[in-house]
């Protein structure tokens, strides 16, 4: 491999595990635990007729998982904004990037598109999920007092 090929790889797995895309399953032992209802019901058929029996219990038990029907960690966003924005501060690129977000978010990606290939900061801003693209022209927004 190219010398170029493994810095790419390695600026890409690096911003990978800061923000804990790579990671999804160590944080599964921290997952929430939820209540579930589970009905249980039993249908007995007797061979002198077809009398049934039908007993119906309702029962919590836990389910085992994280957050369900699209619902995003708050925690795990908000981390990978302020990542993002600490990386973007790190590069010297607060001034245009809260030039950018002025605009919108999409004037921002716009943005965020014309930079280099080899700048690490576009593919941190790319990692992020939609939403958390959203949150980071919000935060710079709200945070950048330059």
């Amino acid at each position: 491999m190219k010398r170029t090929t493994l810095r790419a790889a390695g600026v890409s797995a690096l911003a990978a595990v800061a923000f804990g895309i790579a990671a999804p399953a160590a944080s599964a032992a921290a997952a929430p635990v939820r209540s579930v209802a589970v009905v249980q019901t039993a249908d007995v058929q007797q061979s002198t007729g077809s009398s049934s029996l039908s007993t119906a219990g309702v029962t919590t038990v836990p389910a085992v998982g994280g957050p369900s029907n699209g619902e995003a960690s708050e925690a795990g966003v908000g981390k990978a904004v302020k990542a993002a924005w600490e990386a973007i501060k790190r590069a010297g690129l607060a001034q245009k990037a809260w030039e950018a977000a002025r605009n919108g978010s999409a004037a921002f990606m716009e943005w965020v598109n014309g930079l280099s290939s080899w700048n690490p900061v576009k593919w941190v801003i790319q990692a992020l999920p939609g939403v958390a693209v959203q949150e980071l022209v919000e935060y710079i927004l709200n945070n950048y007092t330059g």
